[in-house]
């Protein structure tokens, strides 16, 4: 149960790399804003694990901005950043070992005026109000990058910049902590340059579990399927079918866990894609889906660097592939498509055409099994796999159902909480 998988910051990282999809303009955003924020956290005195939730926070500042019908920009963001920073707190609350995470994002885009009355009113703690300043500070600070201008001649610019909100905007503390960074030529070197690298330096790195994985990993699936209600709740039902099939086919108690993870994460690479081919109900144009044929090659990229990830990088990312090598993007073809890629291969293709989608009602049993074993005939799936979906339908649907329904709840409660505020 609790021996070593992989490592809290390699999962994270990807996470914020995930985001960065969404709109190219961010690349680098977010590792900019946690390698910054951690060296001011430490100019302000903080040590160990608030160290870590300052990095892993600040990797995660704008996960609430997944919630939203286009890619947003650093602009869209920070006219929204209060509504972005409730959505984000309220995805990782219910997280185990994120609530103070969730707290600090929740209050990160505050000014410093508007913390200092949380604080009085006693919402929250001054360490998590001291690490929220160190984001908030190190976030407008990497928004003011220009990258066509050398970074140190950018310095005093804006260093200027942000003194203007001081006893405002951002704390005093949080300003002299940056003041003596900002001294050190070379971590603007190393921010403008390669800050996911550096982050590899920052902190401890925290063990993870293969169950801690699995938890963490549905949060991410929230990343990806937040992005529009057409997807809202599909990566748990692959998740959810894909477990299920694994086990009905004698695959091991780690493989499948392993392979729940692939489910979860195996669209991840669809966060490069528009909304506006995402959400198309007809048909696709052929360059509209040369865009779609990308996704599954960016999610092996995104989860083949993630400790103990290769086999899991392997199934997610091969999902679209099919046994007679016509599949997308890679090719291959049923000598080389094990037993896990395969069950993928299935679990998408059943959970698409089950699950409701707001243009459609989903297949029922008759529907379903008509084009899964046409898909066996035209030397897509494994036809073994298929009748033992057929042998056990209710079981692997009822699950299916069950985990994609909990996946839709939480994405209208998210939706509702936006127009609220």
């Amino acid at each position: 149960m609790n021996e070593h998988f992989t490592n809290m910051r390699d999962l994270i990282s990807a996470f914020a790399i995930s985001m960065n999809l969404i709109n190219p303009a961010m690349q680098h955003h977010h590792e900019q804003t946690a390698y910054l924020a951690y060296h001011i956290g430490r100019e302000m005195g903080l040590r160990g694990e608030d160290l870590n939730n300052t990095v892993y926070a600040a990797l995660l500042h704008d996960i609430g901005s997944v919630v939203s019908p286009e890619p947003q920009g650093l602009e869209e963001i920070e006219a929204h950043r209060h509504e972005v920073a409730a959505v984000g707190a309220h995805m990782l609350r219910d997280l185990e070992g994120f609530s103070t995470v969730a707290e600090i994002i929740g209050i990160n885009q505050n000014s410093y005026l508007d913390n200092l009355r949380i604080l009085g009113e006693k919402h929250c703690c001054s360490t998590c109000m001291d690490i929220s300043q160190a984001i908030h500070l190190a976030d407008a600070v990497t928004s003011l990058f220009v990258y066509n201008v050398p970074v140190l001649n950018q310095v005093r610019r804006i260093c200027d910049t942000v003194e203007q909100g001081r006893g405002t905007e951002f704390s005093p503390r949080a300003l002299e902590a940056f003041s003596r960074c900002a001294g050190r030529e070379y971590l603007w070197l190393d921010v403008a340059l390669n800050p996911s690298f550096l982050l590899i330096f920052t902190g401890s790195i925290r063990s993870l579990s293969l169950d801690e994985t699995v938890k963490l990993t549905r949060l991410m699936s929230r990343i990806i399927d937040y992005r529009s209600a057409f997807t809202a709740m599909h990566s748990a039902g692959v998740a959810a079918s894909a477990r299920a099939l694994a086990e009905l086919a004698g695959m091991s108690g780690e493989e499948c866990k392993m392979i729940t993870i692939a489910g979860y994460l195996h669209d991840v690479g669809k966060l490069r894609v528009p909304n506006s081919i995402l959400d198309k109900p007809g048909r696709l144009t052929d360059e509209e889906f040369n865009v779609i044929k990308e996704h599954p090659y960016y999610t092996r990229w995104i989860l083949m660097d993630i400790e103990g990830f290769s086999q899991i990088a392997d199934w997610a990312g091969f999902h679209h592939e099919k046994l007679n090598g016509r599949g997308y993007p890679f090719h291959l073809d049923a000598q080389r498509l094990d037993l896990g890629a395969r069950i993928m291969a299935v679990a998408d293709i059943f959970s698409a055409i089950t699950e409701v989608r707001p243009y459609r009602a989903g297949m029922n049993r008759e529907e379903a099994m008509r084009v899964m074993r046409g898909n066996v005939e035209n030397g897509t799936l494994d036809g073994a796999l298929v009748e033992l979906l057929d042998a056990h339908y209710e079981q692997i649907d009822g699950q299916r159902e069950r985990e994609s329904r909990e996946a839709g709840s939480r994405y209208f409660k998210s939706l509702e909480m936006r127009a609220e505020r």
